[in-house]
C-alpha cells in the first residue's frame, strides 16, 4: 500500500491561502504573490521557514506575528549572500591558478611533457580515483587536446602549453587536489606567495593544515553556491580547532575575533589570513549589508543570525533615499526605486528631519530605533 502523500500543483494565491491557514501573516498579498511566481514557494517558504515555525500538537504553525515578508527578507540575504561568494571564490580561483602556475614554471618550467611528470609530485591515497596522482595528470593531459584557446592556440603555434594556459580550463576541484598532491617544497612556495610568509614558518605542519582546510572549505562554499543551496546557514567543516591555535592566533592576530564563529563567519577567516583579500572583502561587504538590512526592519532576528554564525553583530541601521524626493526607504526594492543614496547610521546619529519615511515600508521604522 502507497501511503506517500500526493504532491499537487497550486497557484500563489493558492498557496497564499494555505500559509495564512497556518498563522503565517502578509503585509502585501500582491507582492507576495508576484515572489512566489518569480522565485517559487519551495525556494522561499520551504528553504527558509525553519527559524520562524513552532510545532504544536504535530501541526506546524507560524511563530505569532511572522510575516511572509520578513521570511522574504531572510531569503534575500542568503541569495545575495550566496551571488557574493559565487564572485569572491571564482576571484579566489582566478589568484590561486596564477600562484600554482608560477610554482609549478619556476620548477620544472613551461613545458606540459616536463610539469606533468609524475616524479614531480606526491601520490596519496584519495576515496576517489580521479583525485589520485594518476587521475589527476589523466585530467590534465587530456584537457591539453582541447580544441577551444588558449589551449589550442598554445598547442599548435608553440608545441607546449604553459601550465597558467592549461590551469585556466581545470576545474577547482581539479586544482586544489593537483596542489594537494604537491612535495613539500613546492606547497611551501605556494604557501609563501598565498600568505607571505617566511621559509621556516611556510613549512609548519599548521600552516600547511590552515592551507589545505581552507582551500577546501572553499571549494565546499563555491559548490554550495553554485547550485543555489543556502549559505547562511551552510556548515561545510569545522575548523574551529584552527581558529582556536594558539600559534595561528599569535601569527595572525585578527582571527582572534572569529573563535567562536561557525559557517560562512568561518570561512571569513580563514580568508582574512591570505594576503589576497579581494575575496573577503567581497563577502564581508555583501554580509554586512544584507544582515543590516534585514534586522533594519526585522531587529527581533538578531539573536538567530548572531547563533547561526556564531559571531556578534553590531548593527548599523541603513535606510535608502532616492535622490528625487525627500522619501526615505528601508527596503532598497520598494516601489521600484532607482539610483538611490545608501545611508548608515547609528540610533544616536538619526536626525533626517528634511525627510519622510515610506509610508510602505518604514510603517514600523521608528519604532526599531527606539
Amino acid at each position: 500500500m502507497n501511503t506517500s502523500k500526493e504532491i499537487l500543483y497550486s497557484t500563489p494565491g493558492e498557496q497564499i491561502q494555505k500559509l495564512k491557514s497556518k498563522n503565517l501573516y502578509f503585509e502585501n498579498e500582491d507582492f507576495a504573490k508576484t515572489q512566489l511566481a518569480e522565485y517559487g514557494y519551495y525556494n522561499i517558504i520551504n528553504s527558509y521557514k525553519a527559524p520562524y515555525v513552532n510545532i504544536e500538537n504535530d501541526q506546524k504553525k507560524y511563530k505569532q506575528g511572522t510575516s511572509f515578508e520578513q521570511i522574504y527578507s531572510l531569503f534575500i540575504l542568503d541569495h545575495n549572500l550566496r551571488n557574493s561568494i559565487m564572485s569572491a571564490m571564482l576571484d579566489f580561483e582566478e589568484h590561486l591558478r596564477a600562484a600554482t602556475a608560477e610554482v609549478i614554471a619556476r620548477n620544472w618550467g613551461t613545458d606540459h611533457n616536463e610539469y606533468l611528470k609524475w616524479k614531480h609530485y606526491r601520490d596519496r591515497s584519495v576515496t576517489k580515483d580521479r583525485f589520485s596522482l594518476n587521475g589527476i595528470l589523466s585530467t590534465l593531459r587530456q584537457n591539453l587536446a582541447s580544441d577551444k584557446d588558449p589551449i589550442r592556440y598554445y598547442r599548435e603555434n608553440y608545441h607546449i602549453v604553459p601550465p597558467w594556459i592549461l590551469l585556466k580550463g581545470t576545474y577547482f576541484s581539479t586544482l586544489i587536489n593537483l596542489i594537494r598532491l604537491f612535495k613539500n617544497q613546492q606547497k611551501k612556495e605556494l604557501i609563501q606567495i598565498m600568505y607571505n610568509l617566511d621559509d621556516t614558518t611556510s613549512s609548519s605542519p599548521i600552516i600547511v593544515k590552515l592551507f589545505s582546510e581552507t582551500l577546501f572549505m572553499c571549494l565546499d562554499f563555491r559548490n554550495r553556491a553554485a547550485h543555489g543551496g543556502r549559505v547562511y546557514n551552510f556548515e561545510p567543516r569545522d575548523t574551529a580547532f584552527l581558529l582556536n591555535d594558539p600559534y595561528l592566533l599569535n601569527l595572525f592576530q585578527d582571527l582572534e575575533c572569529w573563535k567562536d564563529s561557525h559557517g560562512v563567519a568561518q570561512l571569513l577567516a580563514l580568508l582574512s589570513c591570505f594576503t589576497y583579500l579581494n575575496p573577503y572583502n567581497t563577502i564581508d561587504s555583501s554580509l554586512s549589508e544584507e544582515i543590516n538590512r534585514h534586522l533594519s526592519t526585522y531587529p527581533q532576528d538578531q539573536q538567530l543570525i548572531e547563533n547561526i554564525m556564531g559571531m556578534d553583530i553590531i548593527h548599523k541601521k541603513i535606510i535608502w533615499i532616492s535622490p528625487k524626493t525627500n522619501i526615505f526607504h528601508i527596503d532598497p526594492y520598494c516601489s521600484g526605486i532607482k539610483n538611490y543614496i545608501k545611508v548608515t547610521f547609528d540610533d544616536d546619529d538619526f536626525h533626517f528631519t528634511h525627510l519622510k519615511p515610506c509610508k510602505k515600508c518604514c510603517k514600523d521604522f521608528f519604532d526599531t530605533i527606539n
